[in-house]
């Protein structure tokens, strides 16, 4: 637990070990979010597997394990054996004979987890034939419980600390940054002292169709693979000032499980030269939106390393990037590329 407090690739281990001390065959820790679900769902491989299928049959309308879900979340635990204590008449439930019997799952205990985003769910499954939890379980789950707490405060600081070196990674110069949550419903800012203000809404940043139409791309990929980039890039003219709108997913290295900010927005007013220079590059060198938005973070100071960290991608998919980038403008370097761009 140590490791995934500050590695989030480390909650399928954090399942894994519980499964193994309860003799469990598969643990899952979703987040109460259902935005989240997919990205901020960690488990045992088993079990991930079975959740596709959970998924994909909508087995969660009307799932029966309702009631035991609502104990949890008021008493802190509870199993199906509370609830439903005849098996034999659980079996005959669809959800049980149909989906969780076949995977071996025909037992589960919902325990209540605090996190820094609240109380999340774990849903613990054992055998078909397991028996009843003992009081030695209950004690156990009552450490895992424990454990928890005492990890939520390093958690929280931990991420608020990654959110805030990002913010002033992005800053420094006469952009905006606003970092949104997974719906793209609320944004902050973070001042100089790492406190976070409230912002507007996306569609307060961006004109309504733009906004309408990133905002149903950013919940695509936020409930997609966690490696999965989204970087776009918008200009406008909002009143009588050339806007540059540049919205990326915060990277998985900067990410933390527990964060609700996954995306951020540049906000730039441009001058008209460099918008000028951003019209040039599109139309007389033939450069994408993509490799546009690259030149100019270069010109701003960024790293390849930097651009990669910021775009999501690897910094060898920047060094090809900018060697087509050098084709296409005629020049054999970062500092020509620079000197070319300044000069247009």
């Amino acid at each position: 637990m140590e490791k995934a407090t500050h590695d989030a690739g480390r909650w399928d281990d954090v399942c894994e070990e519980i499964s193994l001390l309860l003799g469990a065959t598969g643990t899952l820790l979703p987040d109460s979010n259902p935005n989240f679900r997919g990205l901020w769902t960690a488990g045992t491989k088993r079990i991930k597997e079975a959740l596709a299928e959970y998924l994909n049959k909508k087995w969660i309308k009307g799932d029966a394990r309702e009631p035991v879900l609502k104990i949890m979340f008021e008493r802190g635990i509870c199993t199906d054996d509370e609830v439903y204590p005849d098996r034999a008449a659980r079996l005959e439930m669809p959800i049980y004979r149909d989906f969780l019997n076949p995977w071996n799952f025909g037992n589960v205990c919902m325990v209540r987890l605090l996190t820094p985003e609240g109380y999340w769910p774990m849903a613990v499954h054992f055998a078909n034939d397991h028996p009843p939890l003992q009081d030695e379980d209950f004690a156990l789950i009552q450490k895992i419980q424990s454990l928890f707490e005492r990890a939520t405060k390093e958690a929280s600081e931990l991420a608020h600390h990654r959110i805030f070196e990002f913010s002033k990674f992005l800053s420094g110069s006469k952009s905006d940054v606003f970092l949104f949550d997974a719906d793209g419903q609320r944004s902050f800012t973070i001042d100089r002292n790492g406190r976070m203000i409230t912002r507007d809404r996306l569609d307060r940043l961006l004109p309504s169709k733009i906004s309408m139409a990133l905002q149903s791309e950013l919940k695509d990929v936020l409930i997609s693979d966690p490696d999965m980039s989204l970087s776009k890039s918008y200009r406008f003219v909002q009143g009588e000032k050339n806007v540059s709108v540049l919205v990326i997913q915060i990277p998985p290295s900067l990410r933390h499980f527990f964060m609700k900010f996954k995306t951020c927005a540049i906000r730039t007013e441009c001058s008209e030269s460099n918008i000028m220079r951003n019209i040039r590059l599109r139309d007389e060198y033939n450069l994408s939106e993509a490799e546009v938005t690259t030149v100019e973070l270069l010109s701003s100071g960024k790293t390849p390393i930097a651009i990669a960290d910021m775009l999501g991608l690897k910094p060898s998919s920047v060094r090809q990037r900018l060697k087509l980038i050098y084709d296409k403008v005629d020049v054999k370097s970062q500092v020509e590329l620079i000197a070319s761009y300044t000069r247009m």
